[in-house]
């Protein structure tokens, strides 16, 4: 048995100052390895799993949007463009030809596609047809929507607050003083994240979940449900939940679940410890590995995009 909250693998850090010590930039930048190598790490996994199942609860369409792989590029994307049409007298509109424009140098995807995926984020009113054109109306330009922009704020706020428990920085505070500054870290980070190759490439065992368009949240949903890192003979084990109390709390069907869980234990990844997938459900240590691996590649491109503009 492995003692403590041991993973993944640490090197010596530093005690983080009490927060809000540190201004925003006056320490060094928060690189994938330091954070996850951070002894805080695991609670701010926990920390952003919360934050990000309360979105999907207040607002599931948005979370919606933001559960895949391919969709959550698509959106930050998105919103990141549209936002800066907004903000940028020069800039133009959003429209899918110009979405397409600035995907495809980093994956696969078809204009057809991206039209499909925008117009179900109008239909779920997070896009709108702008009030004024700056172009050929013809194209169907489209731009954020309140709720959009409040769902993207919480998310960048988030993720900023998480960084603060990592070395005791204020990003947190100082976005709260100037609201312009989440946005325009958001538009830096998701440039920054589009072109990062191990971003790109999900390991195998996330794939299971981040090509479903409910895979992430349920991913979120699980490192929620962690206590801590213990391992007991090779496995990691969380509280009791059955995958119809899961479709009943994401809104999904058992099937679908079923579908999603069965690949992951046919692989080794998770399981539960009594036949008939009764009892404590476990993780495998690689799998939670892979996971924050995952996201300190996340959490380091949001540092890189706030310090652009911090």
């Amino acid at each position: 048995m492995v003692e403590g909250p041991q993973m993944p693998p640490r090197r010596p850090v530093e005690d983080a100052p009490e927060f809000g010590s540190r201004s925003p930039n006056s320490s060094n930048a928060l690189s994938r390895d330091a954070i996850a190598a951070n002894p805080n790490f695991f609670a701010t996994q926990k920390a952003v799993a919360t934050m990000l199942l309360d979105v999907q609860a207040q607002t599931p369409r948005i979370a919606r949007h933001m559960a895949s792989h391919r969709r959550w590029l698509v959106s930050q994307t998105s919103f990141a463009l549209a936002m800066r049409a907004k903000t940028e007298p020069d800039a133009p509109e959003l429209t899918p030809s110009r979405l397409l424009a600035a995907l495809t140098p980093h994956f696969e995807i078809n204009r057809k596609t991206l039209s499909q995926y925008l117009g179900e984020m109008e239909v779920h009113g997070l896009l709108a047809p702008p009030s004024e054109h700056k172009g050929d109306g013809r194209l169907r330009p489209v731009t954020t929507t309140p709720i959009a922009e409040q769902g993207m704020r919480r998310w960048c706020e988030g993720h900023l607050h998480c960084l603060d428990m990592l070395d005791g920085g204020a990003r947190l505070a100082a976005a709260r003083n100037d609201p312009d500054l989440p946005f325009a870290m958001q538009r830096h980070m998701v440039e920054i994240i589009r072109a990062d190759p191990e971003w790109r490439a999900p390991p195998p065992s996330m794939a299971h979940f981040l090509g479903s368009d409910t895979g992430g949240i349920l991913l979120h949903a699980l490192i929620r449900m962690l206590t801590d890192l213990r391992e007991t003979d090779g496995r990691i084990y969380l509280e009791p939940v059955s995958i119809a109390a899961l479709a009943e709390q994401f809104l999904i069907s058992v099937s679908k679940i079923k579908r999603m869980i069965q690949k992951a234990e046919e692989a080794g990844h998770l399981g539960w410890e009594l036949p008939r997938r009764r009892g404590r459900l476990w993780l495998s240590p690689g799998f939670v590995r892979d996971h924050f691996r995952r996201q300190a590649v996340k959490f380091e491109c949001v540092e890189r995009g706030w310090r652009a503009v911090a």
